[in-house]
């Protein structure tokens, strides 16, 4: 291999092996869009497992199925939190382990509509987390501190809605969506082979795209209804910064110092997302639930890092990064129970595919198939209501042999949420 003038003269290993250590270093900044999608948006949804397309019947509607807001008369308001902690295992191929640290995050979600006196027209406007807030925190000096050490996401979308009830069975709504993201992201780089201890990669980049959603809400018979419901794809425009910190002394002279700042922009493509869900009101106090949801993850094939400033000398360069994620299906039950006029007892269950492959799964984004199981409650008293929830999110042990981090990988969500409404 033939060496640079600037390699011979400081005695360096070859620079194209260092800048491919960055190259993968920012090829895994991307954290994971899936792990949130579907416990954070009212804890009536939640507690049924968000089967709840067809039944959509409170304000949270504008993000489940618009079309259910024509069964919320009046004007309402309904919002809280959901306390998210994420853990993941990593086990090496040789027996050594590490766990992420323990964090807690808060995505939140408020939802007002009104009908202004109007009897077949609603109007609603939700603002809610659609991919939720949440990440993992590695260790520093861990197992897997050359691939992440933290990967974080916060989305938020503002979401006006109108329904209309076009017959006394069947209902259609449409609303527009801005959707805003931001991703940090950070890891060590490895410079022993210049005699150097650890730098420092970090990413933060933030922008947003706008979107649509539809609703259909169809009740055939009394105790029977459909619903439909289909939130279009996103392209997000994101800009930011991207970091070096600690390059090593041999390297200083091409980057100017030890930190080296650049901005960074680059488009996040998400999915569209179409859902079909059955309600079924067995009796008076008793209402079962089953939805199927379809994300178009394939959306997330590639994506390209542009940085402001280049480094050619050093290989420092644009980056075409290779995701490759599959579609991806959720199959959900839910159960609600009225105990009496006031209090409501709710349980639900959801399977969750992955859509990330073996071969692009990473320490940032070891996703895998999950379980979801969840129980509820929901308490009326004159015009306020309160809900709640916990959600166990339980994944396969995923065993992976990829170029990127070779192991097995092992995640446990906990969500607690609340939500209280108002009519007024």
């Amino acid at each position: 291999m033939n060496l640079t003038k600037f390699e011979q003269q400081n005695n360096l290993p070859p620079l194209k092996e260092w800048a491919l250590i960055i190259v993968l270093s920012l090829s895994f900044f991307i954290p994971n869009f899936s792990f949130a999608g579907t416990q954070v948006h009212g804890a009536k949804a939640a507690g049924m497992g968000t089967a709840f397309v067809g039944i959509a019947d409170d304000p949270s509607a504008i993000l489940h199925n618009p079309a259910g807001l024509t069964q919320v008369s009046g004007t309402n308001m309904y919002g809280g939190v959901t306390a998210v902690i994420p853990s993941t295992k990593y086990t090496s191929p040789s027996g050594e382990s590490e766990e992420t640290d323990f964090r807690v995050f808060f995505p939140p979600h408020f939802y007002i509509s009104s009908d202004f006196g109007m009897e077949k027209i609603v109007l609603g406007l939700g603002i809610f987390s659609p991919f939720g807030i949440g990440g993992r925190y590695w260790s520093e000096d861990g197992l897997t501190r050359y691939l992440s050490t933290e990967s974080t996401i916060a989305t938020i979308s503002v979401n006006p809605t109108l329904a209309w009830q076009v017959t006394p069975r069947v209902s259609v709504g449409f609303g527009v969506y801005y959707l805003h993201s931001l991703n940090t992201a950070e890891k060590m780089v490895d410079q022993s082979m210049f005699g150097a201890g650890d730098g420092k990669s970090s990413l933060e980049a933030d922008g947003g795209g706008w979107g649509y959603n539809l609703g259909i809400l169809v009740a055939p018979f009394e105790k029977l209804s459909l619903g439909f419901a289909f939130r279009s794809n996103v392209s997000v425009d994101q800009k930011g910064d991207t970091e070096l910190e600690n390059i090593a002394p041999a390297l200083q002279p091409l980057f100017g110092g030890s930190q080296y700042k650049t901005g960074v922009e680059t488009t996040v493509d998400l999915p569209e997302i179409l859902s079909f869900g059955i309600a079924y009101k067995a009796t008076t106090k008793l209402t079962l639930a089953f939805d199927v949801e379809w994300l178009k993850w394939s959306r997330f094939d590639q994506q390209i890092l542009n940085f402001e400033q280049e480094v050619p000398a050093a290989g420092f360069s644009d980056i075409l990064i290779d995701f490759d994620w599959d579609d991806q299906w959720l199959i959900k039950f839910g159960l609600e129970y009225y105990l009496n006029e006031k209090f409501a007892l709710r349980t639900g269950y959801a399977f969750i595919e992955t859509p990330v492959p073996e071969h692009t799964l990473s320490p940032a984004n070891p996703d895998a198939d999950a379980h979801n199981f969840s129980i509820g409650f929901g308490y009326k008293t004159g015009k306020w209501v309160v809900d709640g929830f916990y959600s166990a999110g339980i994944y396969k042990d995923r065993n992976v042999n990829n170029n990127i981090l070779s192991g097995e990988y092992k995640n446990i969500t906990h969500s607690i949420g609340l939500s209280i409404g108002n009519r007024f």
